[in-house]
């Protein structure tokens, strides 16, 4: 399973968030840690909305203890927020 994540704007980040949200809340339930572990290694961060990135960081936090590749993933985001000058104070806090 890959989000297609890539060519969202701001007229459909909602519901971009909405499947990032779905998809990943029924992966969890079904214990599918793996499959979403797999996501985070391989996601692209570099064109993904801002919006988007924090949304998969939010909806993968109830399970953070057992996805290894989140903090990985965490970085990235961290880095490519930086490198875009869109990190702002605060941003990711909490979401560690």
């Amino acid at each position: 399973m890959t989000l297609q994540l890539d060519h969202a704007d701001n007229s459909n980040l909602d519901a971009a968030l909405d499947i990032i949200f779905d998809e990943v809340d029924e992966m969890l339930l079904a214990g599918e840690y793996d499959r979403v572990n797999r996501l985070l290694a391989e996601m692209s961060t570099d064109a993904i909305p801002v919006e988007l990135l924090i949304g998969v960081l939010t909806a993968t936090l109830p399970a953070r203890n057992q996805l290894p590749n989140r903090a990985s993933f965490l970085a990235r985001v961290e880095q490519t927020l930086r490198d875009r000058g869109e990190l702002e104070d605060g941003l990711l806090g909490g979401l560690g």
